[in-house]
């Protein structure tokens, strides 16, 4: 019996991240455990970390020790580690932040509340570490969503592209897709619960397969969900992108247009030492395409500049990249060693001090084309979907364009409201404008 004990949930890294710890909240509430918003009247502190970058890491690491401090007037308090750092680091994590108890990857949930009772029943104290379920997909369970407009929908888990950057394939396991019928099943029962806009989750959407189902055929399937007003997707790897995924983002209804399409590298060179599967041209070809049957549609990226190797005219490149496609925005990031991938066997022979100057570049260049985008829209009539009041004005109100733009509203309006709006101007990163009338 956990005696209605308290947990508090604190969630770092991607938005599959977040979907994870929603399925955490709803195997948890099932065994009568209260969700608490409040660190310091929590019985169990749950973190649920990313590995993706080592600044990623160091971040929950700085939490877990700050959370673990709270053990020296509340001996009994649980502490536990989830995620991919959880899988990566395994028993190591209790060398890390010795105050930890309790530690599970991405495929080992399901066991959370059975730990966490033997935890609150004689075993507090003890190191547990949980054996991942390499097929795990989390079918017939649903996450416990908190209010908002936009709802993610994970139809796969784990990846099979094994970039030689990325620990993704070791810490969330090989490719396994959910069926077309449990997926759709969600996203009604995400509309029916008020959520205007759903977005598709995957570490690469475009591999999806269920029997002779591909991802082009269940985003058709998932657009006809009735009441849904927006359909997004990530991530799309840019191999995978098929003309059959083209047409269907062409028909347009819900499905929004906007496509995030990490490039990583404008270097074959560089490419090739990834393991991207592509070169510059035939990015650049598919991205051509794109622009060719969706006209209006809004490109962003991942960038990733000081992979090992990576000469001046191998970034240059990149540049010249960011200058062609002209990104609405980039996730820009400086390599940095991942223990276990294929790249950390390479030499990183490009120093810290120029990482740093090129990532700068990069992220002066992002900028500068992100917002010379922003700025064409000025004049034009875009539909916002009503997303929360404004953080900086109570007057406005925040929202996205389908394109996925942030756009400030001033006046009065009710979450999950879609709007026309006409751009008036450019703050900082997001369009403001007021609501017409005008067509």
């Amino acid at each position: 019996m956990n005696a209605a004990a308290k947990v508090f949930l604190d969630s770092y890294g991607c938005q599959m991240n977040l979907y994870d710890s929603e399925l955490v909240c709803s195997l948890l509430r099932s065994e009568d455990y209260l969700i608490t918003y409040d660190y310091r009247e929590a019985d169990i502190i749950l973190i649920n970390t990313c590995s993706v970058r080592e600044h990623a890491e160091q971040r929950a690491i700085g939490r877990l020790r700050s959370f673990g401090s709270l053990k020296k007037n509340k001996p009994r308090l649980i502490l536990g580690v989830l995620g991919c750092m959880a899988e990566r680091l395994g028993e190591k994590m209790k060398e890390v932040v010795p105050d930890v108890n309790l530690v599970l990857g991405p495929a080992a949930y399901r066991d959370l509340p059975r730990l966490l009772d033997e935890q609150l029943n004689g075993h507090n104290g003890q190191f547990i570490t949980a054996q991942s379920n390499p097929g795990e997909n989390y079918s017939g369970i649903r996450p416990d969503r908190r209010e908002g407009v936009n709802a993610f929908v994970s139809i796969m888990r784990g990846c099979d592209n094994f970039c030689s950057y990325c620990i993704v394939p070791y810490v969330r396991g090989r490719e396994r897709s959910r069926s077309p019928e449990e997926i759709i099943s969600e996203v009604q029962d995400a509309v029916k619960c008020g959520f205007p806009e759903v977005t598709l989750l995957g570490q690469n959407v475009n591999s999806y397969r269920w029997q002779d189902v591909s991802f082009p055929d269940l985003l058709g399937a998932v657009a006809e969900v009735e009441g849904l007003k927006r359909l997004r997707f990530v991530t799309s790897h840019p191999r995978d992108l098929s003309y059959d995924l083209i047409t269907c983002m062409a028909k347009g209804g819900v499905i929004c247009p906007s496509l995030h399409l990490p490039a990583q590298s404008g270097s074959d060179h560089t490419l090739k030492r990834m393991n991207r599967g592509y070169t510059r041209g035939q990015y650049l070809e598919k991205v051509r395409k794109l622009r060719d049957f969706i006209p209006r549609i809004t490109l962003t990226t991942d960038l990733l500049c000081g992979f090992p190797g990576e000469t001046e005219d191998d970034f240059q490149e990149t540049l010249d990249l960011i200058r062609e496609v002209e990104y609405d925005d980039a996730f820009t990031f400086k390599y940095s060693v991942r223990e276990g991938t294929q790249a950390a066997e390479m030499n990183d022979d490009v120093p810290e001090n120029v990482k740093i100057e090129r990532l700068e570049r990069m992220i002066a260049l992002t900028r500068k084309t992100a917002d010379s985008s922003r700025k064409n829209m000025i004049g034009k009539i875009v539909e916002v979907l009503i997303e929360n009041p404004s953080p900086k004005s109570a007057l406005e109100w925040q929202g996205r364009t389908a394109c996925g733009r942030v756009a400030l509203v001033p006046g009065d309006f009710q979450r999950g409201e879609i709007i026309p709006v006409k751009v008036e101007e450019v703050r900082g990163f997001s369009l403001w404008g007021n609501k017409t009338t005008d067509n």
